[in-house]
């Protein structure tokens, strides 16, 4: 008997343990599967962020070809709204990205709609941090600096449309260069806030045209948001 019950309960302190560890393999699978599912929303939100962005910068041009680039951009922000599954695409923000589409001069309200694509991300990297994804870290303000190029690029290519910069459009202007100046930034960003101080908001007549403006600074935003992509891929 004393061996039966030995047997017994060795048995149930082996079904014990592999309770336990399938119960652990259980939770890092549910973990594995979250990570995946919220990479995939964060790499779908940076999209839609990069793609309101040139729609902006677009919108401030009226020639032709500027034209239909935003309208090629705004038949992909159309897919990419449909497609976005996840709970932070609101119905607010649906419904704020129809009327832009619109109204694709009006500078200010896709920086409204940026700002709520700004907050998504930040959710989606504090919710990865916690399921154990340390290179997430600085995301969100990696991609609050990459919003202040952003900003200067749509403010820019507006202010390319006048003869003189608008002392509005100056201030503003001038505050995202001294944002954006960092020794660190590299060569191409000084050399950029350098060119654009000269001939478009420092300059007694604007000697840029708004193509230009958006040909200048395009290159910069979008090597930042392939190195933000890559760092979460």
């Amino acid at each position: 008997m004393t061996m039966e019950v030995s047997i017994a309960l060795t048995l149930a302190a082996c079904l014990v343990l592999l309770g336990n560890h399938l119960s652990r393999v259980a939770a890092v699978r549910h973990r594995k599967r979250l990570t995946a599912t919220d990479v995939q929303a964060l790499q779908h939100v940076l999209e839609v962020l990069q793609f309101m962005q040139k729609h902006r910068g677009l919108g401030g041009q009226r020639d032709a070809a500027a034209t239909t680039q935003r309208l090629e951009v705004a038949a992909r922000l159309d897919q990419l709204w449909q497609e976005w599954k996840g709970e932070e695409n609101r119905p607010a923000m649906r419904a704020l990205w129809q009327q832009i589409r619109q109204n694709p001069a009006d500078f200010e309200p896709h920086c409204i709609l940026i700002e709520q694509l700004l907050e998504n991300i930040h959710v989606l990297e504090l919710r990865l941090a916690f399921q154990g994804n340390p290179q997430v870290t600085g995301l969100c303000e990696a991609c609050r600096a990459l919003e202040d190029l952003g900003r200067l690029r749509g403010l820019a290519v507006r202010a390319a449309n006048y003869e003189k910069c608008p002392l509005d459009m100056q201030i503003q202007m001038r505050y995202l260069c001294q944002r954006l100046a960092d020794p660190n930034g590299g060569k191409a960003l000084s050399n950029l806030i350098a060119h654009l101080e000269h001939n478009l908001i420092d300059a007694p007549r604007v000697s840029l045209a708004p193509a230009e403006c958006y040909a200048l600074i395009t290159p910069i935003i979008d090597e930042r948001l392939q190195g933000i992509r890559h760092s979460i891929a």
